[in-house]
């Protein structure tokens, strides 16, 4: 460890990425079709909270397993969903 500290992490950063990953590796083990629901789960509380900071890292999270899945299936699909993910946080940016 240095001591000017760069070799330190927030808690909350460190925080958020484990939430991150946890959530990540929920949606790979999900079938497509609770992917699916899951993301129509999503997208309610999208339109109902005000907190979009969370919100957003689960949409993104999400997006990425679409992609992923959808890379195995038909490449232009996946491309598809890229842009659309681009266009979301360009957006939010």
């Amino acid at each position: 460890m240095n001591i000017d500290g760069e070799n330190l992490v927030s808690l909350d950063d460190w925080k958020n990425h484990k939430k991150e990953s946890n959530f990540s590796d929920y949606l790979k083990v999900l079938s497509f079709n609770d992917l699916m629901n899951e993301s129509d789960s999503l997208m309610n509380q999208i339109k109902k909270s005000d907190e979009m900071d969370d919100l957003f890292s689960k949409t993104k999270l999400m997006m990425n397993e679409f992609t992923s899945r959808l890379e195995k299936e038909s490449k232009n699909l996946a491309e598809s969903v890229k842009d659309l993910k681009k266009q979301i946080e360009d957006k939010l940016h």
